[in-house]
């Protein structure tokens, strides 16, 4: 026995002594409790033991390497499929065509790679493409969500390479991390979709947590849900990922786990080492990375020519005017006139600001003959200050205040025009 634990007893026995007590009473006590406690904690190892062998269990069964404690790395390849994407008949189609890009279209079969194309060359001028996604123990993002598995893409030759790092363990994090630095290119273009406003974010603040440099900052980034949502949020239900591999890869995902399982793949696996829901978390991931690849080049294809796959024709032309693409503009719009009225509003003003007045005269006035109001506006415009016609103008200003009459500037337009043709 030891002098300290002597010294409790005679403290013990002392105390007794003087609350009348039988003296040992205390001290049989504490060591009852004490020894509950050791049987608790030998308890609790037990589990840990237990815990700790079916995780390495668990760690055995899943697929890839083990390239640091509680790291894997599981690679995979996949011819590059660059067919054109599936056209959607105009009005639009609830399921893909049977012109598809591949020459099977559900997730797993074999599918050999068709035709290249130069929408790869275009799309990769700004340097190697890297395609991203991760899988979280949530989606709200924030400092307490970790990024439990970050698949990685490139293109090479006729393939698509896959990397996906997965954490077994959320001690291996830091080692994930030092070994990503490496995987990244210095001059690589992002690609995503959402990446932008979750997984960047996310993934620059576990590399804040750990005092690392992160290797995607300031990186050429293309999300691609900006493109997608631009040229179909008027014609699709959702413009989730999966809603564009159905109507433009023609990819019907079979027995698919949704993102929204992956945190409790990753919690079964930690807590019972059973790696099944985790495997479809990695296969979920992997399509998730080789739709990026060929959703890039579809959604190229389908800015080239945006009404042959129903697309949002005027949508995509003032992103192709902000990019200073002035001629692809017109010719989408010119291809969506048939069908489009925003097309052909939209193609106005292109040809407006053209200084070609006369063809955006043409098209404003079927537009304005079937009350459209921006039309007659454009109309009046062009009457008075271009071709200096007031009555003209005075006439098409009074057909703007019958059909809005609530707007005070149609009002004022009359009211100056009746100023003008009086001489006052």
């Amino acid at each position: 026995m030891s002098t300290a634990s002597a010294a409790l007893r005679s403290r013990l026995a002392a105390l007794e002594r003087d609350s009348g007590r039988a003296p040992g009473h205390a001290a049989d006590a504490v060591a009852e409790t004490t020894g509950a406690w050791v049987s608790q904690i030998d308890a609790l190892r037990d589990a840990q033991r237990v815990r700790e062998s079916m995780r390495r269990s668990a760690e055995r069964a899943l697929p890839g390497e083990e390239v640091a404690p509680g790291v894997r790395v599981v690679r995979s390849v996949e011819p590059r499929r660059v067919a054109a994407p599936v056209e959607a008949p105009v009005g639009g189609a609830s399921a893909p065509t049977a012109q598809s890009p591949f020459e099977a279209t559900t997730v797993g079969a074999e599918a050999r790679p068709t035709s290249s194309s130069p929408a790869w060359e275009r799309v990769a001028a700004r340097g190697p493409l890297l395609f991203l996604d991760t899988e979280t123990t949530g989606l709200s993002g924030g400092t307490g969500t970790l990024v439990f598995m970050l698949g990685l893409a490139r293109i090479e030759g006729d393939r698509i390479e896959a990397e996906q790092w997965l954490l077994t363990r959320p001690s291996g994090e830091s080692a994930m991390l030092e070994g990503l630095a490496d995987r990244v290119p210095k001059d690589a273009v992002l690609v995503s979709f959402n990446g932008k406003a979750f997984d960047i974010p996310l993934v620059a603040a576990r590399h804040a947590l750990h005092r690392r440099r992160d290797p995607f900052a300031g990186k050429h980034h293309w999300d691609l849900l900006a493109p997608t949502r631009r040229a179909f949020e008027t014609r699709w239900p959702d413009c989730r990922l999966q809603t564009a591999e159905r109507r433009l890869l023609g990819i019907e995902r079979i027995d698919d786990l949704p993102g929204a399982f992956a945190p409790a793949a990753f919690t079964t696996m930690l807590r019972s080492g059973e790696v099944a829901l985790m495997r479809r978390v990695l296969d979920h991931n992997r399509q998730d990375l080789y739709s990026l690849a060929h959703l890039l080049v579809a959604l190229e294809r389908v800015y080239a020519d945006p009404h042959a796959f129903d697309a949002d024709a005027a949508a995509v032309a003032r992103r192709l005017i902000a990019n200073e693409r002035h001629d692809e503009a017109e010719r989408a719009l010119e291809a969506a006139l048939p069908t489009q009225r925003d097309a052909q509003r939209e193609l106005a003003r292109l040809r407006r600001r053209q200084g070609r007045h006369g063809d955006a005269a043409e098209l404003w006035r079927p537009l304005a003959e079937s009350g459209c109001v921006t039309a007659l506006e454009s109309l009046a415009k062009l009457e008075e200050h271009v071709r200096r016609d007031l009555a003209a103008a005075l006439a098409l200003a009074r057909r703007l205040v019958a059909l809005a009459p609530a707007d005070p500037r149609h009002a004022h337009r009359v009211a100056r025009l009746e100023r003008r043709t009086s001489g006052y």
